[in-house]
């Protein structure tokens, strides 16, 4: 036998059927449906409670405490109808909720569509949705997007502003809290997109605090990326601009003061350096290469090298300019390798021992070059007796002198094979007109 407890009264047809009930369930169950049932534009059932107490309140051991469906059709209709509605209807406050959904481990509130919104939330004057967590790796809001297949406006998480609104706030009021943090495993973190017709920045990052610009990107004329220093002009330290009219490809300013790098560039092929792998190219308006630094440090420009200050065109001698010296490196016909030092006669002879780490390089199967200078009076020196560790300086005529002299010793290098004058091919570089100086 059932207990009903209530402190509504159902009417006399109701508590007839609960009679009934007792002893024919069946009949008393088709009685209680149609006592439950009507046709009105005002709620079929409606309890109040004055009080401070739930006005309805369903609990279940293993399925849903409450449930509500509708089968209304919304399409074509002004507005839709909803299987659970909640209502705020206080005057004052804003802490009320229509709905509120609770939970100690799971879901407070769980939302689940197979053709439309799962959840929705619409505002007249505040937020749409809001989220908030006490979590120390807790999402105020969470969104993902489970979808195999790429489409052109899938996403975890959409934000569209209005005509005159953002899209999307984003605030970290922590001291080390990131206002927006983007992570993707393989496709791009961060992706920022604009209509065609839309001249705005596409980036734009200010420092509210004094409303300086951090980092401007167009995109559509004008500079294409300035990063700044922290002023309010677009005078920024780090410059791109795509309007060549301005005669300005690239600028870079570092702070003053600022001990760090200004540029720092890396390029050619870390697995197999090549001349053809540059690191730097810079050409002129025309296309022609006028400075190439490839990838095994060789710097390849087009004019003359100019030293900086007071001798970029020649050297100050007593308050007048004069020309520059220029300096030629010696050019062998093949590969050799050279060492000097300075010995001293005793009694018209000296040994000479080759430095070791001199002698380790250079090819003791071939035979060496020694010049010798006095560096006092004598009859002359000849060499003799050159072995692989040194050799022995003498006097002409038999002398007996004691004196000092200085030799050097031109050797050919070990384990090169190159023939004198060898050929080789030279890798052809664009050159273009040789520019004046003035």
């Amino acid at each position: 036998m059932q207990i009903w407890r209530s402190p509504l009264v159902l009417g006399g047809a109701a508590l007839a059927v609960v009679a009934i009930g007792i002893g024919s369930v069946p009949p008393a169950r088709a009685a209680i449906e149609d006592a439950m049932s009507c046709a009105l534009s005002t709620p079929c059932l409606e309890w109040d409670n004055t009080g401070s107490g739930d006005a309805v309140k369903g609990v279940s051991t293993k399925g849903n405490a409450l449930h509500g469906q509708t089968k209304f059709k919304s399409a074509g209709k002004t507005a839709g109808k909803a299987g659970v509605f909640g209502e705020d209807l206080s005057t004052a406050g804003n802490l009320n909720a229509g709905v509120l959904g609770s939970s100690t481990n799971g879901t407070g509130v769980s939302g689940t569509s197979s053709t439309y919104n799962a959840v929705q939330g619409l505002s007249a004057i505040s937020t749409g949705v809001y989220g908030q967590s006490a979590g120390a790796g807790g999402f105020g809001v969470a969104g993902r997007d489970i979808s195999t297949t790429h489409g052109s406006n899938g996403a975890g998480v959409l934000a569209d502003g209005g005509p005159a609104d953002d899209g999307l706030h984003a605030f970290g009021n922590g001291s080390g809290a990131n206002g927006v943090y983007a992570f993707s495993q393989s496709g791009t973190s961060l992706f920022a997109n604009q209509g065609t017709g839309d001249f705005a920045p596409e980036l734009y990052l200010q420092d509210t605090a004094n409303l300086n610009l951090i980092i401007q990107a167009v995109g559509t004329g004008g500079d294409v990326l300035d990063v700044a220093s922290g002023s309010s002009s677009l005078n920024g330290q780090f410059t791109i601009t795509s309007d060549l009219s301005a005669g300005e490809a690239a600028r870079i300013v570092n702070q003053p003061g600022n001990k760090n790098d200004t540029l720092d560039l890396f390029g050619g092929e870390p697995t197999s350096p090549t001349p053809t792998s540059n690191v730097i190219a810079a050409f002129d308006s025309n296309g022609v290469n006028l400075m190439l630094l490839n990838n095994t440090g060789n710097l390849i420009i087009l004019g003359t090298l100019f030293q900086g200050l007071d001798c970029n065109s020649g050297c100050v001698q007593g308050n007048r300019r004069v020309h520059s010296v220029s300096g030629y490196a010696a050019v062998d016909s093949e590969p050799t390798i050279e060492d000097e030092g300075e010995s001293a006669l005793s009694n018209g002879t000296a040994e000479v021992a080759l430095d070791p780490k001199f002698a380790n390089v250079i090819d003791r199967s071939s035979t060496y070059i020694v010049t010798l200078t006095p560096e006092g009076d004598c009859r002359g020196l000849y060499v003799t007796d050159r072995t692989p560790s040194g050799f022995i300086v003498r006097e002409l005529e038999g002398g007996r002198s004691n004196v000092g002299f200085a030799y050097r010793i031109l050797a050919k290098r070990y384990g090169v094979q190159a023939r004198g004058l060898q050929m080789t091919d030279v890798r052809r570089v664009a050159v273009p007109r040789q520019p004046t100086h003035h």
